[in-house]
């Protein structure tokens, strides 16, 4: 069904379908473009509309060595995270697909997924408690490296099961029977069409453990701090223009990195389509 025959389906009720698109657009970009523009302020304080037009607040932010420190601890322990649940996440996907008693995959299924129901105070609990019974994980990133990629590894796990749902799964039996190790077939038969759903897994758990604040409450070694904690730390401090460049920050740089992924996926996605044509 193309978009013009979905207009047609919907008849008189198209009007208040638009009506409220817009509005629930409005409820997503109107507070962003509310925290951009008062980051431009040229006053202390956090105003709308702002007072004059200045960039020194990304300055500030820019050139603070704290915020610079815990920009980079937020990158390191998310890419470390996410590179675990990656890991995780898809071999436990390609783990699935071998057991062959569907009660069993149901439970597993169900302990992979799990972690998105429960809240992340839970884990930060039981691995505070853990952090104290051994102090040789005192002043290290460990534990909260361990929960972030709990946290993250669902999100994995379930697009990459989604794209295993949806192949052939006689490819892997006829690999076997023509002689290939399990190397060569983990390699060169299942993890090539999984590329994409690992890419968008990658993109939303680093998005989660980056965003991460409650853990990092909890596990953060003293004197450090992740962005998001400075970030809270600061809005209950002094509510401050430095806040809304930093969130500003952040929030681009999240939509450059989003946006160069589509871009990548889409000419693949092009790319793919000409090679059939050519097949054809």
């Amino acid at each position: 069904m193309n978009d013009r025959s979905l207009l047609r389906a919907i008849g008189w009720y198209r009007t208040p379908v638009i009506a409220v698109g817009l509005l629930a657009s409005l409820l997503f970009f109107v507070p962003f473009l509310v925290v951009v523009a008062t980051s431009w302020t040229s006053g202390s304080f956090i105003l709308f509309p702002p007072t004059g037009f200045s960039l020194q607040w990304y300055e500030t932010v820019l050139t603070d060595r704290q915020w610079l420190n815990s920009f980079w601890l937020s990158v390191v322990v998310a890419v470390i995270a996410t590179a675990a649940s990656v890991v995780l996440g898809t071999l436990g996907a390609l783990g699935l697909t071998r057991i062959r008693s569907r009660a069993l995959q149901r439970w597993v299924r169900t302990l992979f997924i799990a972690p998105i129901a429960l809240p992340p105070i839970a884990y930060a609990v039981g691995l505070w408690s853990v952090d104290r019974q051994l102090p040789f994980l005192d002043d290290t990133l460990v534990s909260l490296v361990l929960g972030e990629t709990l946290l993250a590894v669902p999100y994995v796990f379930a697009l990459v099961s989604s794209a295993l749902a949806g192949g052939d799964p006689s490819l892997r039996p006829a690999a076997s029977t023509l002689g290939a190790s399990w190397p060569m077939i983990l390699w060169r038969i299942e993890l090539p069409p999984l590329l994409p759903s690992i890419l968008g897994g990658t993109l939303f758990a680093f998005t989660v453990v980056f965003d991460e604040v409650v853990l990092s409450v909890l596990l953060l070694p003293p004197g450090t701090q992740t962005l998001p904690l400075k970030m809270f730390t600061a809005s209950q401090e002094a509510f401050s223009p430095e806040l809304t460049a930093a969130s500003t920050m952040v929030s681009l740089l999240a939509i450059v990195v989003l946006g160069g992924a589509q871009l990548v996926s889409n000419r693949r996605n092009r790319a793919a389509r000409l090679r059939r044509k050519a097949t054809a």
